[in-house]
């Protein structure tokens, strides 16, 4: 016989069973060993909820819970405001724009090259516990309390390319002449008589910078996004340039986003 089972068994005392050593001494009863089981299985699905958790989005990894849950995220710059309930950090760029000093370090070896952090402002619980993308229409007792949940994502499993054309400069029938340059990024959607939409954006950088445009769709979530590579050029002088990126627009979409990634001169 093994030795463990030698360790411990069960004795009937009247309707209640203890659980005893060898040397007889009760150490429980079956009472009490039950709540515990039920106690530690809870516990459990718990841990592996906040592992695991988002419902049908099969590229979340884990739950972040060191990032900032309400704004400001960057108390040196508290006037800032989030416009979409999306935040796709994916380069240590994104990390110091978005929450300033010192959360940087913190992420210093996180590997940008295969996952991403996106911040979603909903409630935590009912991420948890609820099912509401699956047709659940109940919640659970407490209400909700809506905040910035962050979670850690595969990117291969995130994201889908889109095939685009690129163009220096703004050009385009839709653009207007009197229209030469644009104050951040503009987005013309198509029209009946022209399929493709127009994403025009400027890249700023120095003087002899150089820059690479991919376009993504995400799965799970009705965002567009731009991934800028910006290639140091060696300049001390500053400089921008201008592009068309042309493409067919994902049916869905609500929120767009450009997110850039500082890149050394040697990569390019």
């Amino acid at each position: 016989m093994p030795r463990y089972r030698k360790l411990y068994y069960g004795v009937h005392i009247g309707r209640k069973t203890c659980l005893c050593n060898f040397t007889g001494a009760c150490i429980i009863d079956k009472n009490h060993f039950m709540r515990l089981l039920f106690i530690g299985l809870l516990c459990c699905s718990t841990a592996s909820g906040q592992a695991i958790f988002s419902g049908k989005d099969s590229s979340v990894i884990k739950i972040i819970n060191d990032l900032p849950a309400s704004e400001p995220f960057d108390t040196a710059h508290s006037y800032r405001k989030v416009n979409s309930p999306y935040v796709y950090i994916i380069s240590d760029k994104d990390l110091y724009d978005i929450f300033g000093w010192p959360i940087p370090v913190k992420y210093e070896d996180f590997n940008f090259s295969d996952y991403h952090i996106l911040g979603t402002l909903e409630c935590k619980q009912c991420m948890l516990y609820c099912h509401h993308d699956e047709g659940q229409t109940n919640c659970h007792c407490n209400r909700c309390n809506k905040g910035w949940v962050w979670t850690m994502r595969d990117n291969k499993k995130a994201f889908t390319e889109i095939p685009v054309t690129i163009m220096p400069g703004h050009i385009g029938n839709k653009l207007l002449s009197k229209h030469h340059s644009f104050i951040g990024d503009t987005i013309i959607k198509a029209t009946p008589d022209n399929s493709m939409t127009q994403w025009y954006v400027t890249g700023h950088g120095d003087c002899m910078a150089h820059f690479n445009y991919s376009l993504f769709t995400d799965k799970y979530h009705p965002v567009l996004l731009l991934q800028e590579r910006n290639y140091w050029g060696g300049c001390r002088a500053g400089g921008s340039r201008d592009y068309t990126i042309s493409f067919i627009m994902s049916p869905g979409i609500l929120y767009h986003t450009k997110n850039t990634i500082l890149m050394r001169k040697s990569e390019y």
